[in-house]
């Protein structure tokens, strides 16, 4: 069998795939742009929809692309390898990847909130301290990370935290407050004005959206927070039996 035959014999879904791999690995795909349409792909590749699925799913498991329900796909960057464990912060996880970090107090208040009040185990109507930050990696803006914590547990922490010293660190060195675990819930969202703005987005990426709960050594809440993470920039695996792994993408 000659090469020409070798490749006709090929299902359709894997020459969809190598197709599209080699336009992501020559540039003709950047990283950041979106797909065309699974629609537009169809029409394209004169296949049905369940074929281009196939060819997506291919360069997905290759992390080739980063593909958002209902939204489409993005072409991912080279990336690189990293653990985020239960608790570590973006400054921790950038440090062991001798990563220069940075982050920017953008908002600092006391405020009331019932319902992360309830979360953090508090009254309803207790003072929290509230905190926003934009985390930068080698001088990329990657997060966007709001946190509450109890205003009474932690008074001083409201004028005293700081852009060089991270959360976690100042809680267990002041109050000997230590995070052992958290709970993360996961979504995949598009950027809002302000976010895109906030990241310094030239163009819409998909964003990781993650609601997360610490808790102490006493396995007492600690600290809730939102945070929203570059897509292009950060994959989440899930691993049932060891902590979650992070993947930071270095173009």
């Amino acid at each position: 069998m000659n090469s020409e035959q070798a490749f006709s014999a090929i299902p359709l879904y894997k020459k969809i795939y190598l197709d599209l791999k080699q336009q992501i690995t020559n540039g003709s795909l950047k990283p950041q742009q979106k797909l065309p349409s699974e629609h537009f792909l169809c029409q394209n590749y004169h296949v049905s929809r369940i074929t281009v699925r196939k060819a997506l799913k291919l360069l997905g498991d290759e992390k080739l692309i980063v593909s958002v329900q209902g939204k489409g796909s993005y072409v991912s960057s080279t990336k690189m390898t990293g653990k985020l464990n239960r608790v570590q912060g973006f400054s921790e996880f950038a440090v062991s990847r001798d990563k220069a970090s940075k982050q920017t107090i953008l908002k600092r208040e006391i405020l009331k909130d019932p319902a992360i009040a309830k979360a953090l185990l508090l009254p309803e109507q207790a003072d929290l301290i509230y905190i926003k930050r934009l985390f930068q990696v080698d001088e990329v803006s990657i997060a966007i990370d709001e946190a509450w914590l109890s205003a009474e547990h932690y008074p001083d922490l409201l004028f005293n935290i700081n852009e060089q010293t991270p959360l976690y660190e100042y809680l267990e060195s002041k109050y000997h407050e230590i995070a052992t675990s958290s709970h993360r819930e996961i979504n995949s969202v598009l950027p809002s004005p302000t976010q895109k703005e906030l990241l310094s987005l030239t163009k819409t990426v998909p964003l990781f959206e993650v609601e997360k709960l610490a808790y102490d050594q006493f396995k007492q809440p600690l600290e809730y927070s939102h945070y929203v993470v570059r897509g292009d920039k950060m994959t989440y695996t899930i691993d049932s039996t060891s902590d979650s792994h992070i993947h930071l993408n270095d173009k």
